[in-house]
């Protein structure tokens, strides 16, 4: 699936998003997560290792060029945030236990908050970011992730145009259409070079868990996968059209 081919499903008792398009650094930049993480279910090289647990971690401040780093071919992973390397030292052999069955569930999973290393959010990423699960503690922050997410894929998929960020309005709304399983298509934005206007589509899809089959169903215009509306900027401000 293209990478410009955004879709969000809101699971709010799980605390959860399924994701496709979304990269660690989009969710390390959108919650502006200033901690070191563990990096669980890969065989990533030249990472630092904790001593006692053998978990393998990396700190804040290469949280940013996480993917540029280390990923490479690296498909799979999970990351959990924990608060500081004595924390990781001093944990009891259940408490590793308890994380090591964390970071193998993937789905399914009720409260992925652990007390041991009070983790705020954890994210499961599959097929080279194609599909990924993200949960997150404080959901009253889910507007600003989502927020900024739009604005990182606006900048990277839309050349030539410097946008103002979508107002926190227009936000609720896509927050709104979340949980029916939202698609955004940025690979076919129409834009009008007269008067700078841009228009990107959204959709509703309802729950997928292979990304491929919604790729599949997305292309053969299913019948199940309803166009909503319209993101459209234009005179520097953005506004939501609903059909």
């Amino acid at each position: 699936m293209s990478k410009q081919l955004f879709y969000i499903k809101q699971d709010r008792e799980l605390q959860r998003f399924t994701l496709h398009g979304v990269t660690l650094t989009d969710v390390v930049e959108a919650l502006s997560i200033a901690r070191p993480m563990i990096i669980c279910r890969t065989d990533i090289k030249g990472m630092r290792q904790s001593s006692r647990t053998r978990f393998r971690y990396i700190e804040a401040h290469e949280l940013s060029t996480f993917s540029t780093k280390y990923l490479n071919n690296q498909t799979s992973f999970t990351a959990i945030d924990f608060p500081d390397y004595n924390l990781l030292e001093s944990l009891s052999d259940h408490e590793i236990a308890e994380i090591l069955f964390l970071s193998h569930m993937e789905r399914g999973l009720k409260a992925p908050f652990l007390n041991s290393i009070q983790n705020e959010i954890a994210y499961f990423n599959e097929s080279n970011d194609r599909h990924s699960s993200l949960y997150i503690k404080d959901w009253s922050t889910i507007n600003q992730f989502l927020q900024s997410v739009l604005q990182s894929k606006l900048d990277r998929d839309i050349r030539n145009i410097s946008f103002v960020p979508i107002p926190l309005p227009v936000i609720d709304e896509i927050v709104a259409l979340s949980p029916q399983g939202l698609i955004i298509d940025f690979d076919h934005t129409k834009r009008s070079l007269f008067n700078r206007q841009v228009a990107i589509s959204f959709y509703v899809a309802g729950r997928y868990e292979d990304m491929s089959v919604l790729e599949e169903d997305f292309d053969a215009k299913k019948e199940s996968i309803a166009l909503k509306g319209q993101l459209t900027y234009r005179r520097r401000a953005w506004e939501i059209e609903r059909f």
